[in-house]
């Protein structure tokens, strides 16, 4: 884990001439982690801290930390935290049009199923406004199980009103080099602002398949509507 330290020191140790309000933070609790089509949360709530820094040239970075529950209670050592630092930067094409690329780490406070898991991501986006967004992302040794994956996501949304918009998303997961299959996952849900945060509704689902095997198994999430309130500082 010496990535950790370096990758929150390049977030956190900033020229102090930079202004205060680039920096913002997040505090997310939600009745399931999903994520690409299975839970990192074992079905059960959790509660996530995201803190940000953007700057006026495009370049960000930030980190957020997350319980996790991989269902693996048998194994020693096992992890209960995500840390997820990254660091990107986000190119205008047009009034509309923004182009967006990121590096990122997961790392865990311990193992998963009996074996160290941190691995890194690539990840490049494409946005409509605020509207329509695909992205890519590539990790060249997922989970740390020697084998690459690719996941293709689109996701839209669309106001209803001043403080309510619905939106959905609809990602393909490429996994077959470390679990030998690939799954296709979806969401629909509606969102409600208010000044310092959000409430969110939403369905969550994913095509049948065995999300797993002995080395690693993935929480399945099928057939779930998902709770969530954001509070932003």
């Amino acid at each position: 884990m010496r990535v950790f330290p370096a990758c929150l020191l390049a977030v956190l140790c900033l020229p102090p001439s930079l202004r205060a309000e680039d920096f913002s933070a997040l505090v997310i609790g939600s009745s399931n982690y999903f994520y690409r089509g299975y839970s990192k949360s074992g079905n059960t709530p959790t509660v996530r801290v995201n803190v940000d820094y953007e700057h006026r040239s495009g370049f960000y970075g930030g980190m957020w930390i997350s319980r996790v529950d991989f269902e693996d209670r048998g194994y020693s050592d096992r992890s209960n935290t995500e840390f997820y630092p990254y660091l990107g930067y986000c190119h205008p094409l047009s009034d509309r049009w923004r182009i967006e690329a990121s590096v990122a780490r997961y790392l865990y406070d311990g193992r998963l199923f009996g074996k160290p898991s941190d691995y890194n991501e690539y990840s490049v986006a494409l946005h409509y406004g605020d509207l329509i967004s695909a992205r890519v992302d590539l990790a060249d040794d997922a989970y740390n199980r020697g084998g690459s994956t690719a996941n293709y996501e689109i996701s839209g949304r669309y106001p209803l009103s001043r403080n309510l918009s619905a939106s959905l998303g609809l990602g393909y997961n490429q996994s077959n080099p470390m679990l030998e299959y690939d799954w296709l996952y979806w969401n629909v849900g509606l969102s409600w602002f208010f000044k310092y945060g959000a409430l969110d509704l939403r369905y969550v689902d994913a095509a049948d398949s065995p999300l797993g095997y002995d080395g690693l198994r993935l929480p399945e999430l099928k057939h779930r509507y998902v709770f969530s309130l954001t509070i932003g500082f």
